[in-house]
């Protein structure tokens, strides 16, 4: 049984995406690699910057059961886009910083990817973590 804990919520339209609360309001473009304007974050960069955050708050959950904390720790995220049949596909990269784990930083890791409800909704075959 779960217990819902937040609902964020966001609302898109072509060129923007703003939260209910108001704390986001981006203007959202395609790349101009991708043919686009590029006057805005682009949807890739929002979902780096989430995987990247949720497993950053799982990290520092993590650490705090192990004495350690996330002092100095960073996780570098990267979506890739990729040209699928059909349509498109996408891989994701996180590369964790993590100097003062407290113990055993590869076992913190393991035990923040448990916890990170984000990282454990996209399909292990285009998730790579690597531990810096």
């Amino acid at each position: 049984m779960t217990n819902d804990l937040y609902t964020a919520v966001v609302t898109s339209s072509p060129g923007s995406a703003r939260s209910d609360d108001g704390a986001l309001a981006l203007d959202v473009s395609e790349p101009t690699s991708l043919d686009g304007t590029g006057n805005g974050t682009n949807p890739e960069q929002l979902m780096a910057a989430a995987l990247g955050s949720c497993l950053m708050e799982s990290l520092r959950i993590a650490t705090s059961t192990t004495g350690g904390s996330t002092e100095g720790a960073q996780v570098e995220t990267r979506v890739t886009l990729a040209k699928g049949d059909p349509g498109y596909t996408a891989r994701y990269a996180l590369r964790v910083t993590l100097p003062d784990a407290g113990t055993d930083a590869s076992a913190v890791l393991e035990q923040a990817l448990g916890l990170c409800p984000f990282t454990k909704t996209v399909d292990a075959s285009v998730l790579d973590v690597q531990l810096a």
